[in-house]
């Protein structure tokens, strides 16, 4: 085959390649790029084998080293990256994944609900989900009259809280998230177990009288906290499902679509974590008034209740 036939036929699969390349970002890629890299360097070897001129060898030479530093530099996220993701393809993975998340929704509150009941109905069912040094732990912390709630935290305890509410929150999603691999189980287990903790909590704290404390503390970080864990229930439900039904595909293939597409989530419930974990440190325990907390709090819980619904049902 001539020179000139060559580039004919595969001019235009070459400045596709070298557009997606250009664009910088790596997940904006689209699936086939791994495949369209090969098939570029599988034109670089045929260009070298039938001699054609050095400055075509030298631009598919090139196309092979864009490639090459895509699909092979580090996978770390600017935190411009970040918040692109988070405004433009979290709302459309959270419609493209709604019925996940609304199953993720309904399973969290309501066992979190059957589980309030039961404790507010038999207080003694408290100790089926807590020990009763962890009670003991919890009615401390809560009691208005205690050491806990009267002492003062400076702005070093501020720091450290915050980092350990970053630790702990995003430990329990990604432990949800990495868990849908098996099957979708690792998801379902930490779910049900925090829907239920959190319903039999506020069961037993209104039980022994110190919902003031309790509710004026979560009630803002909670809506970004919960709401978080529930995304990452439906992000590691749709990786789980992705190998019980991999459709027409292997099912390695199947979890890595169901990866690409779980990402956004994934950043969504990251970026909402940090937000409940900065909230949670330098707010919620700060000595204001509750009705301004409950204030608060309800607009907090109205916006991401109106963006989850935004999201489900436009994309937007």
């Amino acid at each position: 085959m001539k020179q000139n036939q060559f580039v004919r036929i595969n001019n235009s699969r070459w400045q596709a390649f070298e557009q997606a390349c250009n664009q910088g970002d790596t997940t904006t890629l689209t699936i086939d790029f791994p495949e369209q890299y090969r098939r570029i360097c599988h034109d670089l070897a045929i260009a070298k084998t039938r001699h054609y001129t050095p400055a075509l060898m030298q631009k598919l030479n090139n196309l092979v080293q864009q490639g090459q530093t895509h699909l092979y530099r580090g996978n770390s996220m600017s935190f411009k990256e970040i918040i692109n993701i988070f405004t433009r393809d979290f709302p459309a993975a959270l419609y493209q994944c709604r019925y996940y998340v609304w199953g993720s929704f309904l399973a969290f509150y309501g066992l979190a609900v059957i589980a309030y009941i039961w404790v507010a109905l038999s207080p003694d069912a408290i100790y089926y989900f807590l020990d009763p040094q962890s009670v003991n732990d919890l009615e401390d912390m809560y009691n208005p009259s205690g050491n806990v709630q009267s002492q003062a935290r400076g702005a070093d305890s501020d720091i450290l809280m915050f980092g350990f509410y970053i630790y702990n929150n995003i430990g329990i999603a990604f432990q949800m998230i990495g868990g849908g691999a098996l099957l979708g189980v690792g998801a379902l287990i930490p779910l049900l177990f925090n829907s239920f903790y959190f319903g039999a909590v506020s069961a037993h704290i209104v039980n022994v009288g110190y919902q003031a404390p309790f509710f004026s503390f979560v009630i803002t970080h909670g809506s970004f906290e919960l709401m978080a864990i529930v995304i990452a229930g439906a992000a590691g439900c749709k990786l789980g499902f992705s190998l019980l039904r991999p459709s027409i595909y292997a099912r390695s293939y199947a979890l890595k679509l169901a990866g690409k597409q779980v990402l956004p989530l994934i950043i969504g419930a990251f970026v909402m974590l940090v937000l409940a974990a900065f909230i949670e440190a330098f707010w919620s325990p700060r000595d204001i008034p509750n009705t301004f907390k409950y204030l608060v709090g309800g607009l907090g819980w109205g916006l991401v209740l109106y963006r989850l619904y935004k999201g489900t049902r436009y994309g937007t």
